[in-house]
C-alpha cells in the first residue's frame, strides 16, 4: 500500500510585509545626495544585516548551500493508530517433524536455515521393530488366502445346510479379523513411510525415512547421527515463509477505529528503517486483560522481504483520510527548542541599477557587502510522516513567497556565525 500524496499550493493572504535586508532608497525618490550620506547609509545597511532573524549569503555561499525553494503544501495523508506486534505464520505453514516410531538415527541431513522441498528425506532411522512389523504383515497376508478359502467353503456348506452354523461363523470371524489386521498394518506401514506392496513382494527394510511434510526453511533441529529418537520427540521444525503476516496488539482506546481492509504501514527494526505495506485482515474479538489490547491480524503486500518469524514490528494502521499543511523535513530547523523555516527576501544584485550614479569605489564596496537575503520565521510543528513535517501554525505569507526547502541548516549555521561576529562591526 502506497499512500498517494497530492500537493496543493496554499494561497494565504499577506498579514505582514516581507522584511528585506540591505534595501536602500534611490536618490530620485527622496532627493538625498548619496555622495554626502554614503558613509551613513552604508552603516545603516550593516545594521540591517545584523538584524535578528536575517541572514545574507554572497555568490560563493549560495553556490555551496545547494538551496532549493518550494511552497507550503497541503498533503493528503491519513490519521492512524499505532500498534506493535510480531511477524508470524499461519498454523498450516509451520510443521513439527517427529519420528513415527522409536529408532536410532542412521543419517541426519540438513541444518538450520536450509531450504527443503516437500518430500525431501531429512533423516534415516533404523530399528529391529521395523522388521518385526513387516514380518507380521507378511504373515497376515500369507495366512489370509487360507482363511478366505475356508470362509468361502463354509459359506457354501452353510447355504446347503450341510455343516453346522457354528463352523461357518468361526470361519467368517477368522477371515474378517485377518482382513482388519491387514488393513491396520498397511496403515501403520504407510505412516512409517514403508510401501505395503513392496513388503508383500518380499522387500523388507530395517530403516525408515523421515520426510519433509511441506516446503520451507528448517528453523529448529534436535537430531544427530547415532542418537535415539523417540516417537514423541520433535526432530525438525520447518516453516513456509511465503505467507508471513502481522500479529498486532491494538490498545482498547483505539480498537474501535480499526476495521477490516484498512491499510497498514510498518517497520521491522531488526531489518532497518525501511517501511512495508499491508492491510487489516481480521480484528480479534477477545480482550487481553493483562496487556489491555486486542489482537489484529494483517496480511503483508509483496511478501518476499526476507522476514523471519518472530521479528518485532512497529505499525501504523491508517483509519481515515485527512489533509495537513506540511513542508519537507529538510525545510524545518530547530534552534534553542524552537522550530524555524527560512524564506527568500531579496537578491540585492537586482538593486544595483539604482546605484549607477555612485562612485566606482562605493559601488565595489557595496558589492562586497551585499548578496542574497533570507529571513528566519518561527513555526509550530506537528507529526512527521512520509518525509514531511506538519506545520500546525501556518505563518501568513504571500502566495509567491519562496520557502527554502533544502539548505535551511546551512542558513542557520551562517546566521549563527553572523550573530557571533556582528558585535565587532
Amino acid at each position: 500500500m502506497k499512500l498517494k500524496i497530492t500537493y496543493i499550493l496554499i494561497l494565504l493572504t499577506l498579514s505582514f510585509p516581507l522584511l528585506k535586508c540591505g534595501q536602500t532608497e534611490s536618490p530620485d525618490e527622496h532627493g538625498h545626495e548619496h555622495t554626502e550620506e554614503n558613509q551613513d547609509e552604508h552603516a545603516h545597511e550593516e545594521e540591517e544585516y545584523s538584524e535578528e532573524g536575517m541572514v545574507e549569503l554572497n555568490a560563493v555561499q549560495i553556490a555551496n548551500a545547494g538551496l532549493k525553494y518550494g511552497d507550503m503544501d497541503t498533503l493528503n495523508t491519513s490519521a492512524y493508530v499505532k500498534a506493535n506486534g510480531i511477524l508470524d505464520l499461519p498454523p498450516q505453514n509451520i510443521a513439527a517433524v517427529s519420528a513415527p516410531m522409536d529408532g536410532f538415527v542412521k543419517k541426519a541431513n540438513y541444518l538450520v536455515g536450509d531450504y527443503v522441498k516437500e518430500g525431501t528425506v531429512l533423516a534415516v532411522l533404523e530399528h529391529m521393530d521395523y522388521i518385526k512389523l513387516q514380518e507380521e504383515y507378511l504373515s497376515v497376508i500369507n495366512n489370509l488366502s487360507y482363511l478366505e478359502s475356508e470362509y468361502q467353503r463354509q459359506k457354501q456348506l452353510d447355504s446347503a445346510r450341510v455343516t453346522a452354523k457354528k463352523q461357518y461363523q468361526a470361519a467368517s470371524a477368522a477371515y474378517e479379523g485377518a482382513m482388519a489386521r491387514k488393513k491396520a498394518l498397511e496403515k501403520q506401514l504407510q505412516y512409517m513411510g514403508i510401501s505395503p506392496k513392496r513388503v508383500a513382494s518380499g522387500e523388507i527394510s530395517a530403516t525408515i525415512s523421515i520426510r519433509a511434510p511441506l516446503s520451507g526453511h528448517i528453523t529448529a533441529l534436535n537430531v544427530h547421527n547415532g542418537a535415539f529418537a523417540e516417537q514423541r520427540q520433535e526432530l525438525y521444525e520447518i516453516v513456509d515463509t511465503d505467507h508471513m503476516h502481522l500479529e498486532l496488539n491494538v490498545f482498547e482506546q483505539d480498537i474501535s477505529k480499526v476495521k477490516v481492509g484498512q491499510p497498514i504501514s510498518f517497520a521491522v527494526p531488526a531489518m532497518g528503517e525501511q517501511r512495508y505495506n499491508g492491510r487489516v485482515f481480521l480484528v480479534g474479538k477477545s480482550f487481553d486483560q493483562q496487556s489491555k489490547t486486542v489482537k489484529v491480524h494483517a496480511h503483508i503486500e509483496h511478501e518476499d522481504h526476507g522476514f523471519i518469524r518472530g521479528y518485532y514490528a512497529e505499525a501504523k494502521i491508517y483509519t481515515e483520510d485527512k489533509k495537513i499543511v506540511a513542508l519537507p523535513e529538510e525545510a524545518v530547523v530547530s534552534d534553542e527548542g524552537n522550530s524555524y523555516i527560512f524564506i527568500f527576501t531579496e537578491d540585492s544584485h537586482e538593486k544595483r541599477d539604482s546605484h549607477e550614479g555612485e562612485e566606482e569605489h562605493t559601488h565595489n564596496k557595496h558589492e562586497e557587502t551585499h548578496g542574497t537575503s533570507f529571513k528566519r520565521i518561527q513555526v509550530v510543528i506537528g507529526e512527521r510522516d512520509q518525509g514531511f513535517i506538519q506545520i500546525v501554525e501556518v505563518p501568513a505569507l504571500t502566495a509567491d513567497v519562496k520557502i527554502v526547502t533544502q539548505g535551511a541548516y546551512y542558513l542557520l549555521s551562517e546566521m549563527k556565525k553572523g550573530e557571533g561576529g556582528h558585535h565587532h562591526h
